[in-house]
């Protein structure tokens, strides 16, 4: 009871210690909290249990700030999944404001805070850190603001331009985001964490959405046309389940992209982890996201996932014996689940999703890229606006099914070409780090983010991933840790790799 007694007494005088140093932090943190409290309150109709999840994530996140910033930081991740929940400004109920956007400006404005008033949290690096990839951002940013600026006026009704402020705001908080965590990432131990929490938000995407998802199929379940099997709506690929199945995201190749940016870090940790109870865990969590992947029918998932796993496993013979019984784990799992899903249509759709692959019949994505092509030619500098393809295309389509050319029509070709700087200079970052893929306990994070940033670019060929604000976000979190991790590379401050550069390019994939 004496050692209780203590730890309880040191707690509470550190607690006093910090309060009293930061106390102005606290209640600005307080004031920040009571007025998201009462924007819920007021804005939303509760009790609904995902409003008030993020409802008590949020305060949490504030609370966890003012005591040190990298705890919100970490909270942070955990939120991505419940941001759709918030509030709309104006009387159109367009200008839509999550609970995310909420804290990453709260977080933001209690770190900057706490930054001039703390000189130990000073004392750990600069206010903003600078990264490789600030022109290309800066540019981005900039051009979207104008192209915004200049689409205002070509689309006139209220609502459409609420709409254009809106995403810009989602650029803007994007890669307010980016730079949040990429300076406060500041150790590899920090990075990894980060990471690994990143890789819980995918497994809990995943473990309510498959639910779901498997559950509204089988509601589901009865007489099966071949014109439902075709069109995806048997086994709720388009209909059924509705958006929940898909975990509020709305659409499967959305909810693909979530899982695609965090199941990849389970994997190649689980082969750097030591203990079994770890490496358990990292099966079965790409096990689940990898069954989940399977069941929303996005082709250019499974085909990312293909390609840039197959291309580290040939790179060596141990990853490549360790894909092959993951391969058969998964296959049987599948068939596993399968034959319970029997007369749902679930099965029948993955089947007929193959079949339109051997007969060419991708969708309508030829005539969606063709009417992109019409409408960029048409405003190539500043676009039509974002989320306004629809209103200037030819097709009955929201975007263009690809972020590129969603880019290169909404807000014009300068804009996307910058976008494409940014992405290919992380991408870039990604293949140099495959080279500390040996390094223990911090390997898998080279391996990992070149899985994850390969596979979701190529789904993002087949589809606008930013569509869905909460993917956007994670998407950037994804971009901040392989900055971050790149500059651990760069600075040498892995442990570990004095040791490793002296031994042969062959013994760079082992463990």
């Amino acid at each position: 009871m004496g050692g209780i007694a203590r730890s309880v007494h040191d707690a509470y005088e550190r607690s006093e210690k910090v309060l009293g140093r930061s106390w102005f932090v606290w209640a600005f943190a307080l004031v920040v909290y009571a007025g998201i409290a009462y924007v819920l309150l007021n804005k939303i109709r509760l009790p609904s249990p995902v409003h008030l999840i993020v409802y008590v994530m949020a305060a949490a996140i504030l609370v966890f700030t003012t005591m040190k910033v990298e705890w919100g930081l970490l909270g942070l991740v955990l939120m991505i999944p419940f941001a759709r929940p918030g509030f709309t400004i104006g009387e159109l109920k367009v200008f839509h404001v999550s609970g995310f956007n909420v804290a990453v400006v709260g977080v933001w404005l209690v770190y900057i805070i706490r930054y001039f008033a703390d000189r130990e949290l000073a004392e750990k690096g600069p206010l903003l850190r600078r990264a490789t990839v600030d022109v290309a951002a800066v540019i981005f940013l900039f051009l979207a603001g104008l192209s915004s600026a200049a689409n205002l006026n070509f689309n006139p009704a209220a609502s459409d331009q609420a709409r254009i402020l809106m995403r810009y705001k989602e650029l803007i908080l994007y890669l307010a985001w980016f730079y949040l965590v990429y300076t406060l990432l500041r150790k590899p131990a920090d990075v990894r964490r980060f990471a690994l929490l990143f890789g819980v938000s995918g497994i809990l995407v995943a473990i309510v959405g498959l639910s779901a998802r498997v559950t509204g199929a089988i509601e589901a379940a009865g007489v099966i046309t071949e014109a439902e099997v075709e069109g995806g709506v048997a086994g709720g690929r388009t209909g059924g389940v509705g958006e929940s199945g898909w975990f509020g995201l709305g659409h499967p190749n959305l909810f693909a992209a979530f899982l695609l940016m965090t199941m990849p870090f389970w994997f190649y940790a689980a082969n750097h982890f030591r203990r079994f109870v770890q490496r358990a865990a990292g099966i079965f969590a790409i096990l689940l996201g990898a069954v989940a992947i399977l069941y929303t029918y996005a082709r250019s998932a499974w085909g990312g996932v293909a390609i840039s796993m197959s291309t580290l496993a040939v790179r060596d013979p141990r990853e490549l014996r360790r894909m092959i019984l993951f391969l058969i784990l998964f296959a049987f799992v599948a068939q596993i689940m399968s034959v319970g899903l029997i007369g749902s249509g679930v099965v029948e759709v993955i089947q007929a999703r193959f079949e339109q692959l051997g007969r060419s019949a991708f969708s309508m994505r030829p005539q969606i890229y063709a009417s992109a092509l019409e409408v960029i030619r048409e405003r190539p500098l500043v676009g039509v606006g974002m989320a306004m393809f629809s209103r200037h295309s030819s097709t009955p389509v929201l975007h263009a099914h690809n972020v590129f050319l969603s880019y290169a029509t909404e807000l014009g070709l300068p804009a996307a070409a910058a976008f494409v700087m940014l992405v290919g200079a992380i991408f870039a970052m990604t293949v140099r780090n495959l080279r500390t893929s040996h390094i223990p306990g911090y390997g898998f994070l080279a391996q990992g983010t070149f899985v994850a940033l390969f596979a979701v670019l190529t789904l993002s060929m087949f589809d606008h991933i930013f569509f869905d604000r909460n993917v956007g976000h994670a998407f950037f979190a994804l971009l901040a840790i392989i900055a971050s991790y790149d500059r651990m590379v760069r600075e040498r401050l892995l442990p570990g790799m004095e040791a490793a550069e002296d031994e042969p390019q062959s013994a760079l994939w082992t463990d």
